[in-house]
This record gives C-alpha cells, structure tokens and sequence, in this order.
C-alpha cells in the first residue's frame, strides 16, 4: 500500500506527516476493531517523524530554541515548498507498553529512510542543523509507522515507540 502525505499548515509539537487520502487506513480501521473489539479508531491518522521533546533540546541559526523555530516556520508557510514522500506501508501490528498500559495496532513505513529525509529537509527550513539533534534511544531507532487503533481511540494512548517483536496480524493485510 502507498499513501501520499501532506504537511500541516499549523505546528502541533511534533513534526509529522499527514495522510492525503485516509480511506485504505480507515478501511484497515474497521476491519481492527472486528478482530480486537476492545481497540477505537485513532481519528487523527498521521506519521510522527520527531517526537516534540527533541526540538525543544536544540536552538536555530537565529538563536530560536527549536520548537519556536519550528513554530515560525509554520507560520510563514515555507514548510509547504518541501517535497513530501509517498509512503510505502507493510505490515499491521499490534503492540505493547506495559510500563504504560497501552495496547495499540499500527501500520509500518518500509521506507523510513523518507521519513528522515523530510524530517531533516523540515529542520534545515527552520534553521536547526540536524547533526545538532541528538537523538537518544528510542527516538534514534524509531519505527516509522502510523497508529491506527488504541484503547480508547485517543491518539495521544498509542504506543509511541512500537518494537521489531511485535506481533504481525495476519489476518489483516495492507
């Protein structure tokens, strides 16, 4: 399955890629919730390709702390000039965080090497050098995927950080 994504016109915290056409994954979403009855759709689909707290650990060219430097980028609108990737998508997934008492299923990103591409063609918009991140563990192996169902259908209740081990539902094929 291929998705295209889209940026948002407005700074949320992370950087993430939205979906341009939801309906596959929405698809994939009902036919969760028959095998995991106990799972809500994530209304708000998306790839999370930084998570909030490293930008606010780094400052711009400007002197800017980085999630501010984020902020104006997204004001002026510059972000929309980048070019975004189609995502390549494989399996679904159902993951654990017991420290957390979070159950989720998602879908991978095969090519994560994009993810990080725009990740970092975002950050030099804004200014920030990304060699200046340092990105600790989980955050430097993430596994680029996008949440499709949690517990509560929250997005903010699904894992954030799936692992290798978890397990492929192979009832549902993307």
């Amino acid at each position: 399955m291929y998705i295209n994504t889209l940026l948002s016109s407005k700074f949320t915290g992370i950087i993430q890629l939205s979906i341009q056409d939801e309906s596959g994954l929405r698809d994939l979403q009902d036919r969760i919730v028959e095998l995991y009855p106990d799972q809500q759709p994530v209304p708000k689909l998306h790839c999370t390709v930084l998570h909030q707290s490293y930008p606010k650990k780094t400052t711009s060219e400007d002197g800017l702390r980085g999630d501010k430097a984020l902020k104006t980028l997204y004001k002026s609108g510059e972000q929309m000039a980048i070019e975004l990737p189609s995502l390549t998508l494989e399996d679904v997934k159902i993951g654990f965080d017991l420290i957390k008492d979070r159950r989720s299923t998602y879908i991978e990103v095969k090519n994560s090497e994009a993810c990080i591409v725009v990740r970092n063609l975002i950050l030099k918009a804004a200014g920030i050098d990304p060699v200046s991140l340092v990105l600790e563990e989980p955050e430097a192996s993430r596994v680029f995927h996008i949440s499709l169902t949690n517990l509560d259908g929250n997005g903010g209740a699904s894992i954030a950080y799936p692992q290798l081990s978890d397990k492929k539902i192979k009832e549902i094929v993307a």
